[in-house]
């Protein structure tokens, strides 16, 4: 004689079957919106070469880069008391000179202070020393703790940023107006996107010191011919 399921059965029933209905579609939410941060991620080198064309900065400085991290919208909003984030991509250099797979990062940063509205910057760190890639690759990474950071604001004196690195592990050029420029973003903290690595590369393979190793995604390529373009390792 059949079981009548009890309303409480019935009711873990249908919420078990709505995790499995909707695990899928945030899946490819998270895949749709990695990819498009790839794709802004290339837009924002553009812009920042652009920017820099005049000393050729961007391009000498990602000649010597041991990695790079693209982080092409970076929000800030609040009163008196605010936070920060921006989804991100960070590639490092293989043997052969190319950059290899991104691997998705957030970066993130709470503040206190006299801050009205909202603020969008472009940042691109270039790091330089294996001493910053290990920091950056660890599960999470505070900016400015046990490794020097300078930063170029571009049109705000940005030639400074080639002429102040020495001995720095990374430096970060921002595009943007106001708020983020010198030290605003000591401090934001960076973490894998899990999620996201997750949904592009699978739930075993998203360990980002395994991902930024390898160089087969081809929903990158545009953004690797983009850093091509000037990123041939000094000799």
């Amino acid at each position: 004689m059949p079981k009548t399921l009890s309303r409480r059965q019935f009711a873990a029933g249908i919420a078990l079957s709505a995790v499995v209905l909707t695990a899928p579609a945030h899946a490819a939410d998270d895949t749709m919106a990695a990819r498009a941060t790839l794709d802004e991620a290339a837009i924002t080198v553009e812009r920042v070469r652009e920017e820099t064309k005049g000393g050729n900065e961007l391009d000498n400085m990602l000649s010597r880069a041991k990695g790079v991290l693209i982080i092409p919208s970076y929000y800030k909003a609040g009163f008196i008391v605010g936070g920060a984030y921006g989804d991100g991509v960070l590639m490092t250099r293989q043997p052969d000179g190319n950059f290899g797979d991104p691997a998705f990062y957030r970066m993130t940063s709470g503040s206190i202070g006299l801050q009205i509205g909202m603020q969008s910057a472009a940042v691109v760190f270039m790091i330089l020393t294996e001493k910053g890639m290990s920091a950056v690759l660890n599960d999470e990474f505070k900016l400015g703790a046990n490794v020097g950071m300078s930063i170029g604001s571009i049109g705000v004196g940005a030639e400074a940023a080639t002429t102040t690195n020495v001995g720095n592990d990374i430096v970060a050029y921002s595009k943007n107006s106001g708020l983020f420029a010198g030290g605003a973003l000591e401090g934001a903290v960076i973490k894998p996107r899990k999620d996201w690595n997750a949904a592009v590369y699978g739930v075993d393979n998203d360990n980002p010191n395994a991902i930024v190793q390898r160089s087969r995604l081809s929903a990158a390529a545009r953004l690797k011919d983009v850093l091509a373009k000037g990123s041939a390792p000094a000799q």
